[in-house]
């Protein structure tokens, strides 16, 4: 890496051109207006200005390496994974499972081009570019663009920079103490995927809901789209609109703990599906018990976690979805997730024999089964492998059953998976519950 450290940019940034961003006609990027010269905004340019720097040298053995690049992760977690489809393939079986696995293994392949390609320009260009800005912004040589509210916690502000290649843009978030970083690889091939038909309607719809109420759009142009770091949800999103999807590397994300790639997909044949996301929220309060069990899959998949080991199964939905939210809450509710408020965010969740009943209810399509268990397989599946387990899970429902174990006290009987049992009953008050304290010691014998 360059040898710039913090404080000799810090102390720079008076030097270089600060300025307001414009939109430039014709462009994505935008170009300088007002000239910036308040010295608290400056300060808070240099903050993030200060945190993209620290994180570059956090992964400059990614970023900056001459070998490894931020395209080595995917290169070999798809090159593993596709060995293990073209495996299953090879084995035969069902003609269903066997369509959808040769469709995943096209796209596989595919995203694994595409990596490569990316990989070979970054050493050639993108990391050439980045270590020239880094350069350039110790000797306080870069215009810098800024946008948004500094001073308003409750308003994003963000920094961005340029290169030939490169958009790099900082970003405080609004209600939030968290910077993201992302750098925009210009130039990079797009390709065109062709999905078959693997799914029916029905199911293919409450796909296409759950991804769309969680981490999908409605672009400019009216077209259904994604973006998403996750190598399982790249496959997912291409299973659910059937036709023609354009799919590119989009971006790196640069995060504390490691460094993404960011795909783009926008399903090509589905231009005007949707008018907006409210009428997608209606139509599921129209589905089926399967199928909203479906659409909860996959929206939990975007926006919760599943915990295999507490058996909890979570759905978080913030803020500015609350509205659009609440009335499949309230379906939600019927199926026994219970509702929390958080600051800025509602958080639905299930727990215990019932979580584990709707994880073998998510999975009881045999094709969305398989596609979950297929992906399972690449490294990034931590949500997948867990719903997986809780499905498997068998536990015997609280209250199920309940015995007199003294006269007059009957109590609720629990056994674990490991055989432990535990008695159970509640008592308004401290006196009555040792009272049956009393009473039970008798009936316990002490190991020697």
């Amino acid at each position: 890496m360059v040898g710039v450290n913090s404080m000799d940019v810090f102390m720079a940034l008076e030097k270089p051109r600060i300025c307001w961003g414009v939109k430039a006609k014709g462009s994505k990027r935008l170009r300088c207006g007002e000239e910036v010269n308040d010295p608290r905004i400056i300060e808070e340019v240099n903050r993030l200005i200060n945190e993209f720097l620290a994180r570059v040298e956090r992964h400059k053995n990614v970023l900056l390496d001459d070998e490894s690049t931020p395209f080595n992760y995917a290169i070999n977690a798809l090159s593993d994974w596709l060995r293990e489809i073209r495996s299953k393939i090879k084995e035969g079986g069902n003609e269903d499972i066997a369509r959808l696995r040769r469709a995943m293994l096209n796209v596989g392949e595919t995203m694994l081009k595409l990596a490569k390609k990316a990989r070979e320009k970054w050493l050639r260009t993108y990391k050439q570019e980045l270590e020239e800005l880094i350069g350039k912004l110790g000797k306080g040589e870069t215009t810098i663009i800024i946008k948004g509210e500094p001073f308003n916690n409750d308003k994003s502000f963000g920094v961005s920079l340029y290169t030939e290649h490169l958009s790099i843009a900082i970003n405080k978030v609004a209600k939030s103490s968290d910077v993201t970083i992302f750098i925009t690889l210009n130039d990079l091939n797009s390709v065109h995927v062709n999905t078959p038909i693997l799914f029916n309607n029905d199911v293919l719809k409450t796909m296409q809901y759950g991804l769309m109420l969680t981490d999908g759009a409605i672009n400019k142009e009216g077209y259904p789209e994604m973006s998403t770091s996750h190598l399982w949800q790249v496959i997912v999103w291409l299973m659910a609109w059937l036709g023609k999807n354009y799919m590119r590397i989009h971006s790196l994300n640069i995060n504390d703990s490691d460094v993404g790639i960011t795909w783009r997909l926008i399903a090509m044949d589905y231009m005007g599906k949707f008018r907006n996301k409210s009428e997608i929220a209606k139509n599921v309060l129209n589905l089926v018990d399967e199928e909203f069990l479906i659409f909860l899959l996959f929206a939990i998949l975007g926006d919760g976690d599943i915990n295999a080991k507490k058996k909890i199964i979570r759905l978080t939905i913030g803020s500015s979805k609350y509205e659009l939210w609440s009335n499949i809450t309230k379906k939600m509710i019927s199926y026994g997730f219970k509702e929390h408020d958080r600051k800025y965010k509602k958080v639905m969740q299930i727990f215990t024999s019932r979580a584990a009943a709707i994880a073998r209810k998510m999975l009881g399509n045999s094709a969305v089964k398989s596609l979950i268990e297929n992906l399972s397989q690449l490294p990034d599946t931590d949500k997948l492998r867990g719903l997986i387990e809780l499905a498997n899970t068998r536990i015997k429902p609280l209250g199920g059953s309940s015995v007199e174990v003294v006269d007059g006290i009957s109590m609720n009987v629990h056994v674990n998976n490991t055989g432990y049992v535990r008695l159970r009953t509640m008592r308004k008050n401290y006196e009555d519950t040792m009272i049956i304290q009393e009473r039970l010691k008798p009936l316990v014998t002490m190991p020697n």
